[in-house]
């Protein structure tokens, strides 16, 4: 793959400008800035942390499931100050037609919701954080039996730490505590049990050349669930690990290894082990638009079976004059949320995120993933795909208000192969409100 993508880049590269530093596995949802200005400017590092690996989609932030009340993270910094902090209050009114995420048990409610949160922006040279936290509160005027002022809590956190010019260190996490009737887990449904899900993801990138970068990560993924139900908890190790060569100013080819273990701690089938040797390049069409295809066999243990998979992504991103938007398709080995695993995980992920206004930001995120059992020796058989598509949007009207909104689809089918219960799910979500809050914005004393 990486010698006939070599001899088909043309001729004129040597006419380009000078080498750029490797944008290989740095995929990013929005472009670098330019300048250290520019990064003061426009603020959250969360559209700049890196994505290393077979997966292509951006792991963080999780934008197809982002809490409208913390969209204000990736927006800029209300003020040019190092630190800007911000506590607030938010009040929503939504109506879904499916709160249980259960087709046999469908019902329709207008939801009041009440969401204080605090949220952090800090911008510094060489280093930028963003974090936030949210607990939201629900009401159901037709189904007052699911009340909760614990209903729902986000974390998230994201920072980028530049050292030294060669050397970046980043950290991201999202965590979600999910109460609610529609509790999802992973991504699926599974009829509204209650569930917690964190995903940690440290990574650095070392310029160990002029025209090499390596780059180094890890993940852990943990889903649990409460209560009684058919959930299946799992925790999921990984490292992956990318070394990249910029042999011409457009083209960067890429040679990596990535491993991941599932431990499904519930006993349900086997845990196993994938190791994923991967080549692949990217290739910068134009100055805005630049594709990737990274990818290899995945050789899978799962007790006394080996399976050989592919353990594939490509994707092509494109810088807009108002913002970023992005397409990808992977299959790796990974868990199916809470229907358990290890599955053959097949995904296409677009993403479109509108930022370049400083009071506004809009993320549109259409996603697909279809998950299948490895064997069909696995006590918990799951053949389950979920289509969904999310649209949200804030305006900061002043330091102190923001109007936000958002709609989300979703689409769940377990197909006959599954030995779960079925969770067939159909979904409408429409959701409008109004954030109140009073911003402090400081710089740092060292």
């Amino acid at each position: 793959m990486l010698g006939l993508a070599v001899s088909v880049v043309p001729p004129a590269w040597g006419q380009q400008p000078p080498p750029q530093p490797p944008p290989s596995v740095l995929r990013q949802t929005t472009p670098e800035p330019e300048a250290e200005e520019e990064v003061v400017r426009r603020g959250s590092p969360l559209l700049r942390i890196p994505v290393i690996g077979p997966t292509l989609a951006p792991s963080f932030p999780a934008l197809s499931g982002y809490p409208l009340e913390l969209l204000g993270l990736l927006m800029s910094p209300l003020e040019r100050r190092e630190v800007n902090l911000l506590p607030a209050i938010a009040i929503s009114e939504e109506f879904n037609d499916n709160i249980f995420l259960n087709n046999d048990n469908k019902r329709w409610d207008f939801i009041t919701g009440f969401t204080p949160s605090i949220s952090l922006l800090a911008n510094r040279p060489t280093f930028q954080l963003a974090a936030g936290f949210a607990n939201t509160a629900e009401l159901f005027p037709r189904n007052s039996g699911n009340n909760d002022a614990w209903a729902r809590q986000n974390l998230i956190v994201g920072t980028f730490w530049q050292p030294s010019p060669q050397l970046t260190l980043t950290l991201a996490e999202t965590f979600l505590r999910d109460q609610s009737p529609d509790a999802r887990a992973g991504g699926f449904a599974m009829g509204g049990q209650a569930s917690i899900s964190n995903v940690l993801t440290p990574a650095m990138g070392w310029n160990i050349g002029p025209q090499t970068r390596l780059h180094l990560g890890a993940t852990y993924n943990i889903i649990r669930f409460e209560g009684t139900g058919s959930g299946i908890e799992s925790d999921t190790y990984g490292f992956m690990s990318n070394l990249s060569h910029n042999f011409t100013p457009r083209f960067t080819g890429m040679v990596g290894y990535n491993f991941t273990y599932i431990d499904l701690r519930s006993g349900h089938g086997d845990n196993s082990t994938t190791h994923n040797p991967t080549v692949g390049f990217t290739y910068r069409l134009t100055p805005t638009l630049t594709m990737s295809i990274d990818g290899g066999p995945a050789f899978t243990s799962l007790g006394s079976e080996d399976f050989i998979t592919p353990g594939v992504s490509a994707g092509v991103n494109w810088r807009l004059p108002f913002g970023n938007a992005s397409a990808y398709y992977s299959e790796n080995v990974q868990v199916a949320g809470g229907f358990g695993g290890p599955t053959d995980s097949k995904s296409v992920i677009g993403t479109l995120v509108v930022s370049t206004l400083r009071d506004w930001i809009v993320v549109f995120t259409p996603a697909w993933t279809k998950a299948e059992s490895l064997s069909d020796r696995q006590i918990q058989r799951v053949d389950v795909g979920i289509f969904t598509l999310g649209l949200g949007a804030a305006y900061r009207l002043n330091p102190f208000v923001t109007f936000f909104g958002g709609y989300s689809f979703l689409l769940q089918r377990v197909g006959r192969f599954n030995t779960t219960q079925d969770f067939d799910a159909d979904q409408n979500r429409v959701k409008f409100g109004v954030q109140f809050g009073y911003p402090f914005a400081f710089d740092m004393p060292w």
